[in-house]
């Protein structure tokens, strides 16, 4: 009931948080708003959100999913399929990232799932990042999946640059080039993405054109 979950609650602005902060506190739970939804989908809402309390997955990211639909006027029937779905995307995400994942990147795995990410591709993401999150590059793995780059392309691409230093912000950057050439189609993506590749993965930029040979100057024949 609601006593049960407000026991474990977390404030609403807590699943804000970068990965950053999220990585070091643990998955937080939260309390849902039953005025947003009808009696009927509130009720089974609660059912999910204790049997994801049960199973140790948080329940921040699947009351947001139900607030979205809420947002969006989607009717009772949709929020409760997305919100199952969410859920069991949360538990695969949770054996293909490790038992110790932070709400944040159980949340992005799940999205990433669900767009149609397999768990090796999850699990190869998980070992570019042996400390420290892997929420960022899990995000833009999906966000440019979801724009047409083909998962096997986005996979090789995000596991490359995460492993590099400050990689956040070339995976950032790397986001931002896909979306802005995906306009023009899938394939412009991909060019946009290999070619920032290239230029961005040290040892691996762009072959510049090769200096045209030296010539003696050529003097003019005497008169």
């Amino acid at each position: 009931d609601a006593a049960a979950f407000a026991q474990v609650a977390a404030a609403h602005a807590a699943t804000e948080q970068t990965p950053v902060q999220a990585s070091a506190q643990p998955p937080a739970q939260q309390t849902l708003d039953v005025s947003r939804f009808d009696s009927l989908t509130a009720l089974s809402l609660r059912t999910l959100l204790e049997i994801a309390t049960e199973n140790n997955l948080p329940t921040a990211p699947l009351i947001n999913r139900a607030y979205e639909g809420a947002a969006r006027r989607v009717g009772g029937t949709k929020i409760l399929q997305v919100v199952r779905e969410h859920m069991a995307a949360l538990g695969t995400a949770r054996d293909a990232l490790g038992a110790s994942s932070t709400m944040d990147e159980l949340d992005a795995g799940a999205r990433a799932i669900r767009a149609g990410v397999d768990v090796r591709t999850l699990a190869a993401v998980r070992d570019t990042r042996k400390t420290g999150t892997a929420a960022v590059p899990l995000t833009v793995l999906t966000d440019i999946v979801g724009r047409g780059v083909p998962a096997a392309t986005a996979r090789d691409a995000v596991t490359t640059i995460a492993r590099m230093p400050t990689s956040d912000a070339a995976l950032e950057g790397l986001r931002l080039t896909v979306a802005k050439n995906a306009v023009r189609g899938p394939g412009m993506a991909v060019d946009a993405l290999q070619r920032y590749l290239r230029s961005t993965v040290s040892g691996a930029k762009p072959m510049a054109a090769p200096a045209p040979p030296e010539r003696k100057p050529i003097r003019p024949p005497p008169l």
